[in-house]
């Protein structure tokens, strides 16, 4: 018998059995698929048929039928069910296909399948070619290269090929005795037994859940002494008719139906079902009539399937009383939901069965009135029992109580039978538990009325039947307790099915087919068959049920022993040692190693170690060092040449980081060094140790009989002293771990990749050597459902094996002792390394030269985060010419051949140096060639260098002072003096408040006098001598900016490394403004500045003062003597005369003029005369009776434009005095004081 994968459907009698085999030269894979695909079509409408001869069967009695087909391809046992055929004749195989793919004699093909098949009716070819058939046999079919290109047309021509045979088939059956299948089978036929007495079902369905009547009065009988009344009924019945041929004539009618359902001749068919039980009620042929009860209740949904109305037989409303519908909803289907009047009970009237009406099904309740049949069902094949050979089979009787189980679980979704209940009914699938949705509406069947009914299944002695049988029911009892959401229910059948199979473990080794029961509960107990890694480190559920997987494996091995299935021996015994170690005791593991592992691996049925977890972990270890490695930071780097077009002579550029980074040493210093960061870098001919962690999970002892690396790894290293023979083995201990030290060579470098080791080659237990990857600790792996197919389990070592390397060797730093000397600010000084390379082998193919100084290592990384803009870029100008002007590496060569020597120059720059300045490093990369070009191995040298910076001319003081008079000729020798009167003389427009007078406070700080001479744009100064620890003031004379001209104000300050996020400044437009023109100014004046010393005694050393680290941001004064647009009024005075005599008046005239137009305010304004003693600079007060006014000296203004005013002034006393307009207002947020630029002098004589 074959083990149903699905579920009983409750019309699998009305499906035509259908074997499909292979023709030809098949695959496995794509014959399976040509299966599905017939699957697909597997019902077929009676109007595609063409019509036979036959009144019986012709597709035209009822063109909205059906034919159902349930294809296979592993047929079934025919043995095991001939003494059915007669009572159940849709067991049979009705029809075989053969599916051919390379067609030769089809007729010949055709002739071996019947002969091959000689018990089924209906022989069909499908042949699956491109090329056209030449044969005229209605039983051989032509689809084309593709199979479902003409299939559904294929399927009806085989129907009409069916219904042909079954009309002939049938023929045999008129004239034949049927027989039931305790007849003809005798002892063979298990008959049904029960662990109850049958009145106590009577007494037990009396009350049963659904309110219902199962049994009507007629049927009653207590203690043998009464009758009920229709067994009065029928007694008085036979005595006007045969017994024997109502027996006879009702059978026939049965089997009739039985094909006619076949045939899908519904209606036909639940006629003739209605007639069979008539007669067979009458002669109390109970077996046969409970058969027929069967095949009309499958009429009932076949027709509901098909939306054909229909009455309900009279006979059925007397033998199985109902539930009406009237509690059904009217939202459901109108064939279900209409209410009618209960029927009367038949009790004490003789005619009920003839007088009886028929009633729509639209008027019955067809869950309720299903259920009530198969109730009636079972209990006329129960009363059956009493009977010596007309008996109901345990089989029979197990399969109405499972198709029932699964009709009712089917309709819990509504009250009614929808279209997907209909569907899931015919399919034989059962419902997700997710479907149940019962909170609206009342199901037909609750979830506790198919548990207690599922209970009637443990009523069955299942253990008398063969244990496919138990199988099958068993595991479609498990599945409907899953579909209820009964786990725990599920898991206990699960366990009764393991029991069953454990006392019938002869029966099992009997079986064809015991492979596909233990796959159907290995299944079922969850257990992944496969043994991938992503399914045997999976088990992190409850113990309970994880032992219950053990106990099922340990069964499922002990039938593949027994059977001497070797392969299947080997998988079970796998999947038991790999996957459930924890829950195996040691003399479970002892017995399942010494009896099935061990010989299995002696028969080769195992050929590798099961436990990829074997290697824990792999490091390497350096014994000794080559070369001149030393220590880590010795050992190159390998990096990639910056892609370009090399021109000849050019230097090989590096895409590295290596290249000048200011911040590289301070970014290393901030982080720990890793010891382990070169540990994966060995060096051609290195000698080192590999470690190699193995663990042993098993409670038994492992033996390790061969240990290496694979091929890809053996081409670079290899093992110097391998001791691990099969004589010789490492045992690891059960349930530990062990560390296996072995020496290692490094024979071959590994280029510009890297040489990844994830696994190493093992002999395990006398297997053949195979490759275990590597995986960390379990703490690492604690959730391996989560692993995806496309993650890597595992971890990996790489190591870089590099090639001999060249090694630069400093010999000598000439003109200086101990890498340190001494340099004055603002000086220069050159002096001479000289190199060579060590090696004698390898030259040196990249050679380049780079430095970083003190000041370069103080800064952090994020200096530039808070600084404002004007001082950011003061910082970053330095940092720029440090690392551009600073250090100058001169003379320097690009390659070094093999012991060659060279001398490089290195100049040191202290010109703008700051006064910390104390050392810089000279960083030198170097390398070799790689096997590729682009590639380079690269290694470092670093020269520290101390610098002793002595202080030479320094700026303590600077201002910047107006220009307000001219000077007598006899000044002129005086080199700024000479210069503005040189100016006055040259310009046109000269005016002396053009001028300001920069005065520096030069110092000299050396021990020894200095000569210098500043220059400014045009400017040059004599030379001046300054004695040691002496100041002396020099003057300058700058030109004043015009903001006309040079608009400071709008200019932004530039950055000198752009690739900076900056924050905004916090500060207001006008004080953004008046930071440009503060920083502008200042770089104006250190743009021109300029400034040469020398010493007095020796010439030869010469130097630049740098002003920019002396002279600081310049105040507001600076900036207002500096640079115009600082005022925003311009005010002009000047006197009619400026030589009178005294007592003669003279007018001064003031022009008041914004600078600007965003100056144009209407802010009072007030304007004072001041008066001054041009000798004594002291202001005339105004009660002064040495200078008479007309009017007053101060006045209050609006300067909205040009505003003019005029003063009548008098002298009363001879003298010199100074003339002076002075402009003040009145806001303290803001105060302002301007007066006339140019002064004006008034001579009285």
């Amino acid at each position: 018998m074959k083990l149903h994968v699905g579920c009983a459907s409750f019309v699998d009698p009305s499906k035509i059995r259908t074997l499909v085999v292979p023709v030809g030269k098949w695959r496995r894979e794509e014959f399976l698929g040509a299966v599905a695909k017939l699957q697909r079509f597997s019902e077929i409408r009676l109007l595609d048929i063409t019509p036979i001869e036959s009144s019986l069967f012709t597709p035209q009695g009822f063109p909205s039928g059906r034919l159902f087909f349930t294809f296979s391809s592993s047929g079934y046992n025919d043995s095991l069910n001939l003494f059915l055929y007669d009572f159940e004749p849709f067991r049979k195989i009705f029809v075989v296909i053969g599916l051919v793919n390379e067609h030769g004699d089809l007729e010949s093909d055709l002739a071996k399948l019947k002969e091959r098949y000689p018990t089924v009716i209906s022989h069909n070819l499908i042949v699956v070619s491109k090329d056209a058939i030449s044969t005229e046999n209605s039983n051989v079919f032509h689809c084309g290269p593709k199979l479902e290109d003409k299939l559904e047309t294929t399927l009806c021509d085989i129907g009409k090929n069916f219904l042909l045979a079954l009309n002939h088939y049938y023929s045999s059956y008129k004239h034949v005795t049927l027989r039931s299948p305790g007849a003809i089978g005798g002892n063979a036929v298990l008959k049904t037994s029960l662990t109850r007495q049958i009145a106590a079902l009577n007494a037990a369905t009396a009350t049963s859940a659904n309110a219902s009547k199962r049994l009507s009065s007629i049927e009653i009988a207590t203690n043998g002494i009464k009758r009920s009344a229709s067994l009065k009924l029928a007694k008085s019945l036979t005595t006007t008719e045969n017994r024997s041929q109502n027996r006879s004539r009702g059978r026939q009618l049965k089997i009739l139906g039985n094909f006619q359902l076949l045939a899908g001749r519904y209606t036909d068919a639940l006629a003739s079902f209605g007639e069979a039980i008539t007669l067979l009620h009458k002669v109390r042929d109970h077996l046969w009539l409970g058969s027929a009860l069967d095949g009309i209740a499958i009429c009932f949904l076949l027709l509901s399937y098909l939306q054909i109305s229909f009455q309900i037989p009279s006979i059925i409303n007397v033998l199985c009383p109902h539930q009406a519908s009237n509690a059904i909803s009217e939202t459901d289907s109108p064939r279900n939901s209409v209410s009618h009047t209960p029927m009367r009970s038949p009790r004490g009237s003789s005619s009920s069965l003839s007088s009886a009406a028929a009633i729509d099904v639209e008027s019955a309740n067809l869950p309720k009135l299903i259920k009530s049949i198969s109730e009636k069902i079972m209990y006329y094949y129960e009363l059956s029992l009493s009977h010596t050979s007309d008996y109901a089979p345990q089989m029979v009787y197990s399969e109405i109580l499972l198709k029932t189980l699964s009709f009712m679980v089917c309709c819990r979704s509504s009250a009614g039978l929808s279209s997907d209940d209909l569907r899931l009914i015919i399919d034989g699938t059962l419902p997700q538990p997710a479907k149940f949705d019962c909170s609206t509406l009342e199901p037909a069947f609750t979830s506790h009325e198919v548990y207690f009914f599922a209970n009637r299944l443990f009523d069955l002695q299942l253990k008398e039947m063969d244990v496919e049988s138990q199988c099958d029911i068993y595991m479609h009892l498990a599945k409907v307790y899953r579909s209820l959401g009964f786990e725990r229910k599920r898991a206990f059948v699960l366990r009764l099915l393991l029991v069953a199979i454990v006392s019938n473990t002869d029966d099992i080794l009997l079986t064809p087919d015991y492979r596909a029961h233990l796959e159907n509960m290995a299944q079922l107990y969850g257990i992944k068959s496969s043994l991938a890694l992503e399914a045997m480190v999976d088990e992190q559920g409850d113990i309970s049920w994880l032992n219950l997987q053990k106990r099922c494996l340990q069964l499922c091995l002990a039938v593949a022993s027994r059977a001497k299935d070797r392969k299947l021996s080997a998988h079970y015994s796998l999947l038991l040692i790999g996957r459930y170690t924890h829950l195996l005791t040691q003399s479970e593991q002892v017995n399942l190693l010494n009896n099935h592992i061990e010989p299995l691996i002696s028969d080769g049925c195992i050929d590798s170690y099961w436990d990829p977890y074997l290697l824990r972990d792999i490091k390497f270890a350096r014994l000794e060092y080559t070369g001149s490695a030393v220590d880590g930071a010795e050992f190159p780097v390998e990096m990639q040449m910056a892609p370009f077009e090399k021109q000849d002579g050019e230097v090989t550029e590096l895409d590295t980081h290596q290249v000048f980074n200011p911040f590289k040493a301070v970014q290393a210093a901030s982080k720990t060094s890793d010891s382990n960061s070169v540990q994966g870098t060995f060096l051609v001919g290195d000698r080192a140790m590999v470690s190699c962690m193995v663990q042993n999970p098993f409670k038994f002892e492992i033996s390790i009989k061969e240990l290496n690396f694979d091929a890809e790894a053996g081409k670079h290293v290899e093992l110097d002293q391998n001791d691990i023979t099969l004589k010789t083995p490492i045992f690891v201990s059960p349930e530990s771990t062990r560390l296996v030290n072995l020496p290692v060579n490094f024979k071959a470098p590994t280029g510009s990749e890297l040489l990844s080791i994830s696994s190493l080659k093992m002999s395990v237990m006398g297997l053949p050597p195979r490759a275990f990857t590597m995986v960390p600790s379990e703490t690492g792996f604690s959730d391996h459902q989560k692993l995806d197919g496309d993650q890597t389990l595992g971890n990996r070592v790489k190591i870089k094996i590099l090639p001999q390397q060249p090694e630069l060797q400093v010999l000598r730093t000439e003109n200086i002792t101990d890498n340190s000397w001494m340099m004055l600010h603002g000086t220069k000084q050159i002096v001479s390394v000289v190199f060579r390379n060590k090696s004698l082998s390898c030259s040196i193919d990249y050679l380049q030269f780079s430095h970083l100084t003190n000041i370069e290592k103080s800064f952090k990384t994020d200096y530039w985060k808070k600084l404002p803009y004007d001082d950011l870029y003061g910082v970053e100008k330095q940092l720029e010419w440090l690392k551009n002007s600073c250090i100058k590496i001169l003379e320097a060569p690009t390659k070094m051949a093999p012991n060659e020597v060279a001398k490089v120059k290195i100049e040191i720059d202290a010109t703008s140096v700051p006064l910390q300045f104390d050392g810089f490093d000279v960083i030198v990369n170097y390398g070799m060639h790689a096997s590729k070009k682009s590639y380079m191995y690269m290694k470092t040298l670093c020269l520290p260098y101390e610098v002793s910076l002595k202080r030479s001319i320094e700026v303590p003081g600077i201002e910047i002072v107006p220009l307000n008079e001219l000077f007598a000729p006899e000044m002129e020798t005086v080199d700024w003096v000479e210069f503005v009167m040189n100016k006055r003389r040259s310009e046109q427009n000269f005016r002396v408040g053009d001028y300001v007078l920069l005065l520096l406070d030069i110092r000299n700080s050396w021990i020894d006098g200095v000569s210098l001479d500043l220059s400014f744009q045009d400017f040059r100064s004599h030379q001046h001598l300054i004695e040691a620890e002496h100041t002396t003031r020099v003057v300058v004379p700058i030109k004043k900016i015009e903001h006309q001209h040079v608009p400071f104000r709008a200019r932004p300050i530039p950055r000198v490394f752009n690739n900076r996020q900056y924050i905004q400044s916090g500060l207001s437009e006008d004080q953004e403004r008046e930071m440009r023109e503060k920083f502008w100014c200042r770089e104006h004046i250190l743009s021109h500045l300029q400034c040469r010393w020398h010493l007095a005694k020796d010439s030869s050393i010469t130097g630049e003062v740098d002003f920019r680290q002396f002279l600081d941001k310049l105040d507001d004064l600076m900036v207002k003597n500096l640079y115009l647009d600082r005022s925003p009024y311009l005010v002009d005075l000047a006197l009619d005369k400026t030589n009178i005599t005294r007592n003669q008046s003279v007018h001064a005239r003031v022009t008041i003029t914004p600078a600007a137009a965003r100056h144009a305010t209407s802010e009072p304004l007030l304007l004072s005369f001041m008066i001054f003693d041009h000798h004594t600079s002291k202001v005339l007060p105004s009660s002064s009776r040495r200078i008479l006014y007309n009017g007053t000296l101060t006045r209050h203004i609006v300067a909205v434009k040009e505003t003019k005013l005029a003063l009548e002034l008098i002298p009363i006393e001879p003298g010199t005095y100074e003339i002076c307009a002075l402009i003040t207002n009145s806001n303290e947020d803001r105060p302002m004081s301007l007066s006339n630029q140019e002064p004006v002098t008034l001579l009285v004589t």
